[in-house]
């Protein structure tokens, strides 16, 4: 069989995907195939004869001048060494870039002498996106299992998202336990883009109404969201938001915004949770009191504080009085209820740069910082000593009960806190010896 070897080559010059065309001494293109053509938008052969560096590869990415003894192309034409560009751009004639990848490779005459170049590209766009878009997969796995807080995860979760989607705004929702709605806590805006609505647009609560990413229209705004579920339960919502008429969000953009919804869902119910450990472990689970170990960090910062500052502070040791036949007559859950309103009474009493701590199962310490000196301090005492010295009215039942309050100050009973505790402590059983329901400093 007879081959027209001229028309198969062309035949299959113009069947390939790729870009290619070449280029003379003169910079000037002298064919190209369809793709080429296709790819970078000129009328069939309107790009033969026109400089290729000027018309085609004339900026970087970033918009700055490619100088033509620069551009690798050129290079090869200078030099006859073949190179391989994996990352570039090349210019539509609309003006408009794409990112491609090429192969240069000299033409040689029979004497051996270069007469041009072939160039052969790839878009790589589709390429660049899913990396982009793994890059952004990675990155919110990370962001998620690492932020320690939701004030850190909101930002860096927009950034990333930012980084691969077109948006304007960027909303996170929470469930609102008292409305039983949802609050906008985080609104991420493009700068110059024009200001979006505050509170709960609408958007927000069209997200969270579909099992996975919602997609539609308000007003002339694209906007795209998705619930937060934590296993069934919503506990908020994640909404995009774009101006203007724009290409609607594909379905790469939905899996991505579905998959950082999920991610960032996780991250809140484990920083939720790793919250309410560290309260746990550091306040009282009845009164919501700081316990202990809480109240004694604190002691000792205002301890160091008042020592550089030249300052007084007291502490304060209170015991209730006659809680235990309550406890006895009317079970725990009504001493349990007593001491929440003790607990209470006792905070209304305080002024706002003092703590009070409940350290045992009816004992209670204060720190009073800073202070005059003693006087104030006894005076702060006996207003705690007549909050709790008045009735309790609980669940229909009026009790009474009283406090003995001991106070020690800093630096006259001591200066670290061993000692206070000593001084405040045995004030505190002076108090009950002279006979309960009274204030003795040490």
């Amino acid at each position: 069989m007879d081959l027209n070897l001229p028309a198969l080559q062309q035949h299959i010059l113009q069947s390939v995907s790729d870009g290619i065309h070449v280029i003379d001494l003169q910079g000037r293109v002298l064919m190209e195939n369809a793709a080429s053509t296709r790819l970078l938008g000129w009328c069939d052969d309107c790009l033969v004869g026109k400089n290729g560096h000027a018309a085609i590869h004339h900026h970087h990415s970033d918009g700055r001048l490619f100088p033509v003894e620069e551009c690798p192309i050129f290079l090869t034409l200078q030099d006859g060494e073949p190179r391989e560009v994996l990352d570039d751009v090349f210019w539509r004639q609309d003006g408009s870039s794409f990112p491609v990848e090429y192969r240069t490779a000299p033409l040689r005459n029979e004497a051996g002498s270069i007469y041009g170049v072939t160039v052969v590209f790839r878009d790589i766009t589709e390429r660049k996106l899913a990396a982009q878009m793994q890059a952004a997969l990675h990155g919110l796995s990370t962001c998620a299992h690492g932020c320690e807080s939701s004030a850190a995860l909101y930002p860096k979760v927009e950034r990333i998202l930012r980084g691969v989607l077109p948006l304007d705004r960027f909303y996170v929702a929470l469930q609102d336990g008292a409305t039983s709605g949802l609050d906008c806590v985080y609104l991420g805006e493009l700068d110059g883009a024009p200001p979006g609505p505050r509170g709960r647009p609408q958007s927000l609560a069209l997200a969270v109404q579909g099992q996975g990413p919602q997609y539609g229209q308000l007003d002339g705004v694209q906007w795209l969201g998705a619930a937060l579920r934590v296993g069934s339960q919503v506990i908020g919502a994640l909404v995009l938001e774009r101006d203007g008429p724009a290409p609607a969000y594909g379905a790469a953009d939905q899996h991505l915004l579905a998959f950082a919804a999920d991610q960032m869902a996780s991250a809140l119910e484990r920083t939720q949770r790793e919250a309410r450990l560290r309260r746990l472990a550091q306040y009282d689970a009845l009164t919501e009191l700081p316990n202990r170990s809480l109240f004694d960090d604190r002691l000792q910062m205002a301890l160091s504080q008042a020592q550089r500052r030249q300052e007084v502070l007291a502490l304060v040791y209170i015991d209730l009085d006659r809680f235990k036949p309550v406890n006895d007559q009317f079970g725990h859950a009504m001493g349990d209820a007593l001491l929440r309103a003790v607990a209470a009474r006792l905070r209304q009493a305080l002024r706002g740069s003092d703590t009070v701590a409940r350290v045992g199962g009816d004992e209670f310490v204060a720190l009073l910082h800073p202070v005059a000196g003693p006087d104030e301090a006894a005076k702060v005492a006996e207003k705690m000593r007549a909050a709790l010295d008045a009735a309790f009215v609980l669940e229909g039942k009026t009790l009474s009960i009283s406090a003995s309050i001991g106070v020690a100050l800093y630096p006259a009973q001591g200066t670290d806190a061993n000692q206070l505790a000593r001084h405040a402590d045995a004030a505190m059983y002076a108090a009950k010896r002279a006979g309960s329901n009274r204030v003795v400093l040490a």
